[in-house]
C-alpha cells in the first residue's frame, strides 16, 4: 500500500523516482523497490515524507480509492500530455479520500443523479434526458441556470478544481463503486464561466449517459456535448428565445441569459435547427474574423464549489487547507490545491503552475 502511494505522490507532483530519490537523500532503487511493493523501512518513508510535504500518516493510511485507468471520463483536448493525465487522476484520488473520510462524520445529499441503461439514445432521448437531469438537480425545465456548480452539489455530487497546470484538461468525472458511491466532478481552474459550465454540464452527461452503457469513446463525447449543451439550454426554450434572423449580437444576448458561450450556441442553434448549414458556417467564419474564439465579450464569472469546504468545516470547524491536511495527511500544495477557488492567479495565468517542475519538489510542502 505504501508503494501506491509513493507513485501517487509522484504522479502528483510530476517528479521521477530519480527526483524523488535526490530529494529524500535514498537512492533510487529503493524508491523503485517500494513502489513494486517490497518493504519499506521507517526512515525512508520518514525522508520521502519530509521531501514531499506528505505526512509519515498519509503513506499508512492503506488502500487509496480504487480508480482504474479507464474509470475517469476525460474532456481534454488534443495536446493533452500522459503526465498530466497521470497528475489528475493522482488529484482525483485525493479529493475522493478527502471526501470519503469526511463523510464518515458529516451527512451529505443523497445522490439524486440517475444513470440510464437504454443501450441505444438518440438526439431526442438525450434531450429528454437532460430534462430529466433537470428535474432530479431541482431546476426548472425552462429556466436558466443560476449557478450549475451548487446545483449538482445540492444533488450529491462532489465538485473540486485541479490546478491550472492541467492545462489541457476541461474536466473529468467518475462515480467510484457505482451505483452506491458518491459521484465527483473535477474541473481545471482558470477558464472563462460560460467555459468552465459547459465543461460541468458535460460531465454530468457522462455521469448519466455512461455509467451502465457501453460507447466508443468518440461518440461519448458527442453524447455528452450535445446532453451538456442541453442541460444549459433546453430545446423548446432555445427555439423560443432565439428567433431567425441569428446573429452574434443575438447570440450574445443569448449568452448573458444562458450562461453559454456564443460558439456553443451556434452549434446549440444547429442542433436544434434553428439555423441551417449555411447559416451555422457563416457564424463560425464570423467569430473567427472578429477574434471571438479567444476572447468572446459577455463576461460569465466562473462558479465556485461548496459542498467540500462546507463538510470540511462541519467536522473540523475550519475550512482551511491544513484542516485537509490533517485528516488525510495530504502536502499543503495538494491541500491547497483542492480547496482553491476558480479564480485564477495572476502567476498562474502568466507563469503557468510552479509545482510541475520536479526541480521544485523541495519547496512544494512550504
Amino acid at each position: 500500500m505504501i508503494g501506491e502511494r509513493v507513485r501517487l505522490v509522484r504522479d502528483y507532483l510530476q517528479i521521477s523516482q530519480q527526483q524523488l530519490a535526490e530529494a529524500a537523500g535514498i537512492t533510487q532503487s529503493a524508491v523503485s523497490q517500494i513502489e513494486a511493493g517490497g518493504p519499506a523501512a521507517e526512515r525512508t518513508v520518514q525522508r520521502i515524507s519530509e521531501a514531499t510535504g506528505y505526512s509519515l500518516r498519509f503513506f499508512g493510511r492503506g488502500a487509496l480509492p480504487d480508480l482504474p485507468e479507464m474509470s475517469l471520463r476525460y474532456r481534454k483536448s488534443a495536446a493533452s500530455r500522459q503526465r498530466d493525465e497521470k497528475r489528475l487522476r493522482a488529484h482525483v484520488r485525493q479529493g475522493l479520500e478527502l471526501m470519503a473520510e469526511l463523510e464518515q462524520n458529516a451527512e451529505l445529499p443523497p445522490v439524486a443523479l440517475r444513470s440510464t441503461s437504454e443501450a441505444v439514445i438518440d438526439d431526442a432521448a438525450l434531450e429528454q434526458l437532460a430534462l430529466d437531469t433537470r428535474r432530479w438537480l431541482g431546476i426548472g425545465m425552462s429556466d436558466p441556470v443560476p449557478n450549475l456548480m451548487r446545483a449538482v452539489e445540492r444533488a450529491g455530487i462532489v465538485v473540486f478544481g485541479a490546478s491550472v497546470a492541467l492545462a489541457h484538461h476541461e474536466a473529468v468525472s467518475v462515480w467510484p463503486s457505482y451505483p452506491v458511491g458518491r459521484p465527483a466532478v473535477c474541473y481545471a481552474r482558470g477558464r472563462t464561466g460560460d467555459r468552465q459550465r459547459l465543461s460541468i454540464a458535460h460531465e454530468i452527461g457522462h455521469l448519466v449517459l455512461h455509467q451502465q452503457r457501453s460507447v466508443e469513446p468518440k461518440r461519448a463525447e458527442s453524447e455528452a456535448f450535445r446532453f451538456g449543451a442541453a442541460l444549459l439550454v433546453p430545446g423548446d426554450a432555445a427555439v423560443e428565445s432565439i428567433v431567425p434572423p441569428v446573429t452574434l449580437r443575438t447570440l450574445a444576448w443569448a449568452k448573458a441569459r444562458w450562461g453559454v458561450s456564443v460558439a456553443a450556441l451556434i452549434r446549440r442553434c444547429r442542433d436544434l435547427r434553428i439555423i441551417d448549414e449555411h447559416r451555422y458556417g457563416s457564424l463560425n467564419k464570423q467569430l473567427s474574423t472578429r477574434g471571438w474564439r479567444k476572447h468572446e465579450p459577455v463576461a460569465v464569472a466562473p462558479e465556485q464549489p461548496a459542498l467540500l469546504s462546507q463538510t470540511l468545516r462541519s467536522v473540523c470547524g475550519a475550512d482551511r487547507p491544513t484542516a485537509a491536511s490533517a485528516i488525510t495527511g495530504l502536502a499543503p500544495v495538494a491541500a491547497r490545491d483542492l480547496l482553491a477557488d476558480s479564480r485564477p492567479s495572476k502567476a498562474s495565468r502568466h507563469h503557468g503552475d510552479e509545482t510541475g517542475d520536479g526541480a521544485q519538489v523541495h519547496q512544494l510542502h512550504k
